[in-house]
């Protein structure tokens, strides 16, 4: 269907924007004879009748063409005294009826005032309004003998008339129904709409999904407290985003997107993407969905990837990558305070020369167990038997501590490391401190490396 020519339905109801359509219709009529904005309103299976004895046709294009024969033919009007009233027939179809007076221009040397009667019937198709029938009459003068304001038997052939369309049309509103329903609980995705009122939240549907996605029966969903927008099923910083992405939502169209790890009642994590929407806003208080897909897999793919790209294999420390990506971190926004450690294996090259490659990849794992042991999740392998430590959080006789016991450790079992390190609180700089804690592991290689040739000297 084609959009309405060029009225405005943003922030109307149903109800008001079928009384400002209807006037819009006798306004392009009779004011401005602008058929095609008129035409364009017109939805499928169109009835009309005319104020004419023999203005009467079904079918929507049949009505367009006849319509078509009004352009340039209606002399200019003014319209005055407009009246309206509206019902809602079903949630999708409004009835207005009207009446108005309906005079010609002087100008067009033509003199009529006549008092109009309009009835209109607007079905929304996709969220947008269009006219299914219009009815257009004048009072009568003369009157049956019994008869008040109107004929009785066109009363009763207007209201036999009225009722079987809107029977047909309750049909096929059901059979729309039936099959949204059908959707509505067969979709992939959870679905909840909630009510928001000054008091809190509460429930107002859910489809079958939800259920099976946040592992419980049907049944105890609406026994769970949504008062928060929310149920029991959500960790602290879930609650704390899912707050504050309902309170974004402050007018009708609103619309932001949550991902957050999900618990269930077995204990299983997930994770969701949760979509909310600011639906609409009723006598009862605002209307709010939510659509939350499980996205799991996507997640696992994504950490996997993740790890692939920042750690290394072969040791499980984090790889230069990553450590590229800390040192530009920590470069833009310096920590309050800082310690960076640098490692670097005695002796590698004779290891490979003597024992193989296979005995340094051996070498270099083990090295790394004693790093990743005192600074879990701080340390990085930055090139061949190089490691670097950054911890901004461990205090600094800790920080050197763990050193000592790193390296103590690793000369018990055979590793000769050199190592350099730098501390500071304050006046922190990643990059100057990286060069510091390098400058002093290669002082310490040096002299590793002058004792062994003096040892050699001695045999």
């Amino acid at each position: 269907m084609k959009k309405l020519h060029s009225y405005d339905m943003t922030g109307k109801n149903r109800e008001q924007t079928a009384k400002e359509l209807t006037s819009y219709l006798m306004h392009k009529h009779y004011q401005e004879n602008d058929i095609d904005a008129i035409i364009d309103t017109f939805g499928e299976n169109f009835l009309w009748l005319g104020a004419g004895e023999e203005e009467f046709a079904a079918g929507t294009q049949k009505v367009k063409d006849i319509f078509r024969q009004f352009r340039g033919k209606v002399v200019k009007c003014s319209i005055s005294d407009e009246e309206y009233e509206t019902a809602m027939i079903t949630p999708e179809v409004c009835l207005c009826m009207g009446r108005m007076w309906v005079a010609t221009d002087p100008e067009t040397q033509v003199f009529l005032r006549v008092h109009q009667r309009i009835s209109t019937l607007f079905k929304w198709v996709e969220g947008k309004p269009y006219c299914c029938h219009i009815h257009l009459s004048n009072p009568y003068v003369e009157m049956v003998e019994g008869d008040v304001g109107f004929p009785t038997k066109m009363a009763r052939q207007s209201y036999d008339y009225m009722q079987s369309f809107i029977e047909e049309q309750k049909r096929r509103i059901d059979e729309q129904t039936a099959e949204l329903a059908s959707i509505y609980n067969s979709v992939p995705c959870s679905i909840i709409r909630l009510l928001r009122t000054e008091q809190g939240c509460r429930l107002l549907t859910f489809n079958r999904a939800l259920a099976g996605m946040i592992g419980v029966q049907e049944e105890e969903i609406p026994k769970m407290d949504w008062s928060r927008g929310f149920s029991r099923i959500v960790d602290k910083n879930s609650q704390q985003a899912l707050e504050e992405a309902l309170l974004r939502l402050q007018r009708p169209g609103d619309s932001n997107t949550v991902e957050y790890p999900l618990v269930k009642d077995d204990g299983e994590v997930i994770y969701i993407s949760s979509t909310n929407t600011f639906i609409r806003t009723t006598k009862e208080g605002q209307v709010l969905q939510r659509l939350a897909f499980d996205i799991t897999e996507r997640m696992h793919l994504e950490q996997h990837l993740r790890r692939l790209g920042f750690e290394d294999t072969l040791t499980g420390l984090y790889n230069r990558n990553r450590f590229n990506y800390d040192m530009a971190v920590l470069g833009a926004k310096p920590p309050r305070q800082l310690g960076i450690a640098s490692f670097d294996i005695n002796g590698m090259k004779q290891v490979n020369d003597q024992y193989g490659h296979k005995a340094g990849d051996e070498l270099l794992a083990r090295t790394a167990a004693y790093i990743r042991k005192g600074f879990p999740g701080r340390g990085y392998r930055i090139g061949g038997d190089e490691f670097v430590v950054i911890d901004p959080e461990a205090e600094e006789l800790r920080f050197h501590q763990t050193i000592k016991e790193i390296c103590t450790a690793m000369e018990g079992s055979g590793i000769f490391i050199a190592t350099g390190n730098s501390w500071r609180q304050g006046n922190c700089s990643a990059k100057e401190q990286l060069v510091e804690a390098d400058k002093r592991m290669y002082a310490h290689k040096a002299e590793f490396y002058k004792m062994a040739a003096n040892d050699r000297r001695k045999r």
